[in-house]
């Protein structure tokens, strides 16, 4: 019974900010959650980062929500739960079929509003047991729900999820007037998706059909790095190239 008081305690004081009077925890280092994209996992030392945030800030048609699905597949492939909280009701179940996601073991929040997506990520977050969670902003689109998602107290949040196996993946549309991201410093890793190359099928002037779009993805931040050793933009990056209609279900990527 004091054991369990003591860890109680703990627990409270660890979710109140007071962490650094207590001992450190000694958790077992866990594999990254693998994205199942051999040049992705290689740029992000072998997936997103487990008990951290990483915000993947997409520009348009760059292959945001690829990364996700495809991520998201992976992890429910290797049995893990997943969670996709959808912050603009603009998930497609079709397009993530396609993309190799077990419907059926996903848990899907439709959200409409900004407050409704930061509740549900928080009692998904607090329930636990979860490997992968998805928080897609890619619909915000304006500068005022931008504003209002820069002023959550994203700390609070991966404080939540310290010193567990799950990996929270933030999709945020690509700012290039904000430099930290929507999550500020608070990320373990920020990714920044560019937009590529379409490629079409067909014949040129009489019917063409989108076959799918090549992107560019690079490590705009990184924890681990020193202070003023963020990569520029010269540091290694990778290429992605998806298809608008798998015949596999999956995500393919070659390195640049």
């Amino acid at each position: 019974m004091a054991a369990v008081a003591l860890d109680n305690l703990q627990a409270l004081l660890r979710e109140r900010g007071f962490a650094s009077t207590l001992p450190a925890l000694r958790v077992p280092a866990l594999p990254p959650s693998a994205t199942g994209v051999q040049a992705l996992d290689a740029l992000l030392g072998g997936g997103f980062a487990r008990g951290c945030m990483t915000e993947v800030s997409s520009a348009l048609s760059a292959g945001g929500t690829g990364v996700a699905l495809a991520a998201v597949a992976a992890a429910a492939g290797r049995g893990e739960a997943v969670a996709y909280i959808d912050a603009t009701d603009s998930f497609h179940p079709e397009s993530a079929a396609q993309a190799g996601v077990e419907l059926r073991r996903l848990l899907l929040v439709r959200c409409r509003w900004p407050r409704e997506a930061w509740d549900a990520v928080n009692l998904v977050v607090g329930a636990g047991g979860f490997g992968l969670i998805v928080l897609d902003l890619l619909g915000t689109a304006s500068l005022r729900q931008l504003r209002e998602w820069q002023a959550r107290p994203w700390l609070k949040l991966q404080r939540s999820i310290d010193h567990t196996a799950t990996a929270l993946l933030v999709l945020s549309p690509h700012q290039p007037s904000q430099e930290s991201g929507l999550c500020a410093q608070v990320p373990a890793a920020r990714l920044e998706l560019g937009s590529g190359q379409a490629r079409w099928r067909g014949q040129e002037g009489v019917s063409l059909v989108l076959s799918g779009l090549e992107s560019t993805a690079r490590l705009a931040y990184r924890r681990s790095m020193a202070p003023g050793k963020q990569p520029s933009r010269k540091e290694p990056q990778c290429t992605l190239a998806f298809d608008a209609f798998p015949r596999e279900g999956h995500t393919e990527a070659a390195a640049s």
